[in-house]
């Protein structure tokens, strides 16, 4: 028996000594244990009395007693200590003549030393095939974590079966090699070394991993690799400290499901392709990627039409390769079917019904697929293959003889003396049986290395129309208002420390949490005093009846930018039950609690920031009077200076605080001191009682303005801001609401995914893709007014479902004549919508344009250009087709496309009357108009929302998580909680993307309207930002009166349909922009002349109804850069360019590389792997084009 007495008491010492027998050796050991336990104990009873004595602070007697004790104490004490450092340096010397020793080992003597030496096992890590290797690379972080510098021991099995162990020790690169391995191909290092692949190709085999600790482990591997004994020392580690470190040990549950099959058939006699089985590895991996196997046994069946194939694929959408049986009962287009699943652990067959009994559906002779399921391989279910038992049996018994490999349906062989006669019959096996015999007889050879392949690219592929389009239709259901009863609304906001007490970087650590209930203003350390704050609200409740286990209570939380504060939350001990994420934003979740009086309360924590997306300190001026608006102090946070250790001090010294103030100067700090009553004297300040006045005031914005958009949605809409999440999707359902969607159906499925391809944004682009430089030039920044509402207002919506364009309307559509017989208005003689594939031609009159018209994605990229692509194949609306030929010329060929007959124009009414409101509002300064005039610009997102394949989800403990493996596309951890992204086995989704087609289509019509005459007219045009171009003022009134004269309306206003001119600046009025050097999209610069008012006699600004003042040019730039801030390019141009971000443009312009410090002009925060964030010192990004 082994026992760590380290941590063991004197009684408990005691007790052991009592209860067991122990050796000689052993009895000494806890003895000693005991006196020095007993030692120290009298040392610290003393202690205290020792230090007063030498403090005078007691009396001549006891002075004497406490010297007497110490007397007593002492020799015992030093020969104790002397008996410890004795030992250390035994060990240290040990060591040392084992270093020495070693180095005069043979290769025999240091193979022995390791059969002898049996290392302490802490850990292991077990595969279950290839099942949970994804699951492995979170132990693999721990193991880092633990046990860097320790070893790791690989048991992995040969070509053979036989196992063979080696022993690495563990560093990073021996990590990223496992993860490599585990990953399959996915390339972590830079450069592979030959011993680094060999570790992979064992780990592809490998089914076992121990964590070793032990005084010393030798790498036997490399000692056989013929290293210099004299190296040998390099792998010599000094005793490790024992960790108790929870085993690692991944067992999983078989779930029924299909995948790849990872062996090729050895025996070319049998032919397995039908069941995606080849002979040869080339042959094999060709049939395994043409898709799931599930897909490639539908596909054998020859009872699915290749489109009904394609409408499974929408709707898995997925890169899985196994598909599960309940995904598979979920698939809408999946008829009966019997699956046979062969069981592992009986030995048998067992078939299983999808989608009705197989029974029933044979006595109605209805067709029934058969498939069948062996070691996570789907294929399809023959009852006719032609190879018997016997032939499998016996075949390496008679493989010799041609005779026998002649024929597979053998029965019967009888030996002669130097041949055999053969029986045949007519044995017709199952499918399952022959391949399961086949791979139990070791007729398969396993593929050992293998990448996984992307079946995602398969349901992506070019779609065609869909044959039955209006099989993909339903109808919009009759808007009802869901109510979320919330039994409370708070409104809440953190504060962070940023930086350690040395004033390094730390992941940001909450350090104040205040929020709103009300007129009650509370706060805490941490969200956990909200959650009590919550608890005790309701503590006098009673529970009522559970129904589906809803909560009792439920409370919302506002907190604006909850991607941020949710790093507080999410790391505490509650369950997350639900999150709603888009693009890395987390948008809700939510969790509950029980209280004392086991009532359920659930917290919904949701961000404002995707309802009203602007920054929390421009919200007052969109919803508050001006009168409210005096009462908040100016925006003024040292957020680096405030640590942890400043914090508990509450000394704040303004001098060093107004460092960390960027845009404001010293004394506007200190003028919000002494407003807040913070400020203790003329150089400190109140740090604890700042932030929380900050914070309050952050809260209390928050608050009034949410219920300000609120109370003003309710009053004029007559809609619960509190049932909607984002802006877009209030705005769809007050379309909804006002019964634009009436007549409109939703689509789904291949019709979806065909309309999908036809969804391009606006055109961003310099004109023919080249650098454009103005000198010395008026320019103007038109910009078309409220252009998707103008789109929305122009258009209409496509009504009814949709069909499948026949030949004879293709062969009609086909006629350019008969194509513009549709047109816009209500009284178009053809009332048809087109959503068509086509080829493109050009003729002789083809017209080559500055801003073309079609669009490719080259490198990921997507540019609009002259050229058509290789492919050819483009999906164009009826207006898009339009357009195209009447403004380039170009021909088209029609081959495949949908239509509506139908036409909705009440969305019209609908957007004119909220257009006509927000003016009316916004002339009497009624913030109703910022609501209007966010969800006019929000109204058509939804219609061509992308695939939501994706689900996420929250756990604690990730074996959770063994059955979903294949689903999982990432994993970040929360704290103690591990937030999973997870494929949808099934995806239905539904959507209005050909409303949203339409809408595009007419936004791009309305500047094509303008461009292309501008162009026709030979008037520059140098850039357009989607609704808005670059043109020079004096070609604009050209530009004006030819617009007039061929469409008969005015160009230049501020209705819908219009355009007017929109460089801003801070500085004053801007009159125009003088110089423009345009780089690419998205990246551009104009120098602005403005003109600003000022005071006559000191110069210092006014407002413009003062008598004295007086107008003064200045400049002022319009840059763009993507990816790097305005305020960063400014603070370059500072440095290198005497502020004249002219010059640095230019310099862009001729290709010089130039490198930008995000960091250097404002805080840059990086989100961790955890969803912590934390202060980037630098982030540098080099610029070259």
């Amino acid at each position: 028996m082994s026992i760590n007495i380290k941590n063991f008491t004197i009684s408990e010492l005691k007790v052991l000594l009592q209860d067991f027998d122990f050796d000689e050796k052993s009895m000494k050991t806890i003895k000693n244990k005991i006196k020095k336990l007993k030692i120290l104990e009298e040392m610290q009873r003393i202690m205290p009395d020792f230090e007063a004595m030498k403090q005078q602070e007691i009396g001549q007697k006891k002075k004497l007693s406490i010297i007497d004790e110490m007397q007593r104490i002492m020799p015992d004490f030093e020969a104790m200590k002397q008996y410890e450092n004795d030992y250390k340096q035994k060990i240290q010397n040990k060591n040392i003549q084992l270093e020495e020793q070693i180095k005069s080992y043979s290769k025999e003597d240091v193979n022995n030393y390791l059969d002898q030496k049996q290392p302490d096992i802490k850990g292991v890590i077990r595969f279950d095939g290839d099942s949970n290797r994804i699951m492995i690379k979170y132990h693999l972080d721990d193991i880092m974590k633990y046990y860097k510098g320790k070893f790791i021991r690989i048991y992995y099995r040969d070509e053979e079966g036989k196992t063979l162990i080696f022993v690495y020790p563990i560093k990073n690169r021996l990590i990223l090699l496992i993860r490599n391995a585990i990953y399959k191909g996915v390339h972590l290092l830079e450069k592979e070394t030959d011993s680094d692949q060999e570790l992979q190709r064992k780990m592809l085999h490998a089914y076992k991993i121990e964590i070793l600790i032990a005084e010393n482990v030798f790498n036997k591997n490399l000692l056989e690799n013929e290293k210099k004994l004299d190296d040998i020392d390099k792998y010599i580690k000094e005793k490790q400290k024992k960790q108790l470190v929870k085993s690692i040990d991944l067992k999983t549950n078989k779930k029924n499901k299909g995948a790849y099959f990872n062996f090729i058939n050895k025996i070319p006699q049998i032919d397995l392709k039908r069941y995606q089985i080849g002979n040869n590895l080339e042959q094999h991996l060709e049939l395994s990627r043409k898709a799931q196997c599930f897909i490639y046994a539908l596909q054998m069946s020859k009872q699915y039409t290749n489109q009904e194939i394609q409408a499974i694929l929408i709707q898995v959408q997925t890169n899985l390769q196994l598909f599960s049986l309940t995904q598979i009962k979920n698939i809408k287009h999946i008829g009966p079917m019997c699956i046979h699943v062969y069981q592992e652990s009986n030995k048998q067959v067992r078939l299983m019904n999808i989608k009705g009994d197989i029974n029933d559906l044979r006595q109605q002779q209805k067709d029934v697929v058969h498939i069948s399921l062996y070691r996570e391989h789907y294929f399809i279910y023959d009852t006719n293959v032609e190879v018997s038992n016997f032939w499998l049996n016996n075949f390496q018994k008679y493989k010799t003889y041609q005779k026998y490999l002649d024929n597979t349906n053998i029965v019967q062989v009888r030996e002669t003396s130097n041949n055999i006669c053969v029986t045949t019959g007519k044995s017709q096996n199952d499918s399952i049986t022959v391949i399961r015999m086949m791979h139990e007889l070791n007729m398969f050879e396993e593929i050992k290395d293998y990448n996984e392949f992307n079946y995602k690219e398969n349901s992506k592929q070019v779609i065609s129309a869909p044959d039955n389009a209006q099989d993909y239709c339903s109808e919009t259901k009759e808007f009802i208002e869901k109510e979320n009863h919330f039994d409370k609304i708070l409104y809440a906001d953190t504060e962070a420390f940023t930086i350690d007490n040395e004033g390094k970087f730390i992941k940001h650590k909450c350090y104040l949490c205040v929020w709103a209930d009300g007129d009650i203003i509370k706060s805490s350390r941490d969200v956990n005093g909200l959650v009590r704050y919550i608890d005790k609200c309701y503590i006098d409740e009673r529970p009522v009846a559970k129904k589906n286990n809803l909560p009792d209570k439920q409370v919302l939380i506002y907190m604006h930018n909850l991607s941020y504060d949710c790093q507080f939350i999410l790391k505490e001990q509650y369950q997350i039950e639900d999150m709603i994420q888009n693009n890395g934003k987390v948008l809700q979740f939510s969790f509950s609690i029980y209280n004392r009086q086991g009532l359920k309360i659930q917290f919904v924590f949701r961000d404002s920031y995707i309802m009203i997306s602007k920054k929390l300190s421009e919200l007052p001026e969109m919803f508050l009077s001006i009168e409210e608006q005096k009462t908040i102090q100016k925006e003024i946070m040292c957020y680096n200076y405030y640590t942890e250790e400043r914090y508990v001090n509450n000394i704040g010294n303004i001098e060093e605080a107004s460092k960390f103030i960027s845009k404001h100067t010293k004394q506007e700090f200190i003028s919000v001191l002494k407003k807040s009553d913070c400020l203790l004297q003329d150089d400190c300040f109140d740090m604890q009682k700042y932030a929380l006045f900050y914070c309050k005031q952050d809260v209390i914005v928050l608050q009034k303005c949410v219920q300000k958009f609120a109370q003003l949605l309710k009053e004029n809409m007559d809609m619960n801001l509190f049932n909607y999440i984002s802006i877009s999707s209030l705005a769809l359902s007050y379309q909804l609401k006002k019964q634009c969607f009436n007549k409109v159906y939703k689509v789904n499925g291949l019709l979806r995914q065909f309309l999908q391809q036809f969804v391009i944004g606006g055109r961003c682009m310099t004109a023919y893709n080249k650098k454009q430089i103005l000198r010395f030039k008026k320019i103007l920044d038109f910009d078309a007014v409220s252009l998707y509402p103008s789109a929305q207002y122009r258009t209409y919506y496509p009504a009814g479902k949709l069909y499948t364009l026949t030949p004879e309307l293709i062969q009609h559509y086909n006629v350019k004549e008969n194509l513009f017989q549709i047109e816009e208005k209500s009284s178009s003689k053809d009332q048809n919508t087109l959503y068509l594939e086509v080829k493109l031609f050009k003729g002789n009159d083809f017209i080559v344009r500055g801003f073309p018209l079609l669009s490719q994605k080259v490198d990921g990229v997507r540019q609009f250009t002259n050229d058509i692509d290789k492919e050819n194949r483009y999906f164009v609306d009826t207006i898009g087709l339009q357009e195209l030929v009447l403004r380039q010329n170009y021909k088209y060929e029609i081959i495949s496309g949908v239509y509506a007959k139908e036409r909705d124009y009440t969305i019209q009414g609908v957007i004119k009357y909220m257009f006509e409101e927000r003016v009316k509002c916004k002339k009497q300064k009624n913030p109703l108009q910022e609501i209007y005039k966010l969800m006019l610009n929000s109204s058509y997102g939804k219609t061509i929302e992308g695939d939501r394949n994706e689900t996420v989800e929250i756990y604690e403990d990730l074996s959770q998580l063994y059955k979903k493996y294949d689903q999982i596309n990432s994993i970040q951890q929360y704290g103690n909680k591990f937030c999973v992204k997870l494929e949808k086995e099934c995806c239905e989704q539904t959507g209005y993307h050909h409303v949203g087609i339409q809408i595009l289509s007419m936004s791009k019509r309305i500047m094509n309207e303008v461009m292309v005459l501008a162009d026709d007219l030979g008037l520059k045009i140098y850039y357009q930002d989607t609704d808005s171009m670059q043109i020079q003022e004096d070609d604009l009134k050209i530009l004006s009166e030819n617009f007039k004269e061929k469409y008969n309306r005015e160009l230049i206003g501020e209705q819908m349909g219009q355009f007017h001119s929109d460089f801003k600046s801070k500085v004053g009025k801007v009159l125009y922009g003088e110089d423009g050097i345009y780089i690419s999209k998205k990246v551009y610069c104009v120098k602005l002349r403005v003109e600003k008012i000022v005071k006559k006699d000191d110069e210092k600004e006014v407002k413009k109804d003062d008598e004295k003042e007086v107008k003064q040019i200045c400049y002022d730039f319009h840059i763009r850069m993507k990816g790097v801030t305005g305020e960063c390019i400014t603070q370059k141009a500072n440095d290198l360019y005497g502020g004249d971000v002219i010059k640095l443009y230019q310099d862009l312009a001729k290709g010089k590389p130039i490198e930008f410090d995000l960091c250097n002009a404002k805080v840059f925060m990086k989100k961790q792997d955890d969803y912590s964030f934390m202060n980037l010192s630098e982030f540098k990004r080099t610029l070259q084009f």
